[in-house]
């Protein structure tokens, strides 16, 4: 059995608790797999390291040492090896992520034991310019953080919508759906239904309101000021210019998001044992 371990360095310092959930895989008589670029980290003869899609391609399953946004960066590249990944989280605030720290070890034995269900989650691609790229959260069209608005305008299966002007544009899967999305108002899926969420961010209008398409709907998106500049976001963590007459498609992606869950709690467990942490 090989376990992949990717890890959040800035969320473990001296790789400390990578360094204990590798001598307790070692002890499980499995074999710890580490990205190449950390071996004067770890070192560790029984560790074998390798390149990122040898790692990928190797591993049983993957756990993921971080939070929610460690798991978003990783999750396109491990979508595309179709594996399963266990997150323990190490941030402050974790949807994606299975258990707590503490609990780590005893996630990956249940894991070992069979004694787990696997989530798979929708994912959403963005193409632009003839350049495709995949999200689990969701595709982000904002104004670059500038204060004047941008008009932007969707159409759904090649049917106009509507136009407003607005700080930006978000369209969600159900497991973003609780990210960006909730914080511009807009609606909570459950996360193991197929839908999309569109969602205006301050639009300058009373009457906007976000809609709830099928997975199987084809959006385009596009800014229809002439002397705007907006920009294509990614799950929080790329950003790519649209000009005036450039399309954004988005639509269902053919990749998963496969999230191991060793727990009993429920997705409104989570919900509101996260949503009161908010509020403390």
């Amino acid at each position: 059995m090989y376990i992949g371990i990717i890890t959040n360095e800035d969320k473990d310092y001296n790789f400390e608790y990578t360094k204990e959930l590798i001598n307790f895989c070692i002890k499980q008589n499995t074999k710890p797999l580490i990205l190449k670029n950390f071996k004067n980290m770890i070192m560790n003869e029984k560790v074998l390291f390798l390149e990122e899609n040898e790692l990928f391609k190797k591993a049983n399953f993957i756990v993921i040492l971080g939070g929610d946004g460690t798991i978003l960066r990783w999750s396109k590249k491990i979508a595309k090896f179709n594996k399963n990944i266990l997150g323990i989280n190490m941030g402050t605030l974790g949807y994606l992520t299975d258990v707590e720290k503490h609990e780590g070890t005893l996630a990956i034995k249940n894991v070992l034991n069979n004694n787990y269900n696997v989530e798979k989650r929708m994912m959403i691609s963005a193409t632009i310019n003839n350049k495709e790229y995949i999200c689990l959260n969701e595709v982000n069209i904002n104004n670059g953080n500038v204060s004047r608005m941008v008009k932007i305008g969707i159409d759904i299966n090649n049917r106009f919508v509507d136009a407003f002007s607005a700080d930006g544009l978000i369209i969600s899967t159900p497991t973003g759906s609780t990210a960006y999305n909730l914080s511009a108002g807009g609606p909570i899926l459950k996360p193991d239904i197929e839908l999309m969420a569109i969602t205006y961010v301050c639009p300058h209008a009373l009457f906007s309101r976000p809609y709830v398409i099928s997975s199987n709907d084809e959006i385009k998106a596009y800014v229809t000021n002439k002397d705007s500049v907006a920009y294509l976001s990614l799950d929080g963590q790329q950003s790519i210019p649209i000009n005036y007459g450039d399309n954004v498609y988005v639509k269902k992606s053919s990749f998963y998001t496969n999230i191991i869950k060793t727990t009993e709690l429920s997705f409104y467990d989570i919900l509101r044992r996260k949503m009161f942490e908010i509020r403390k």
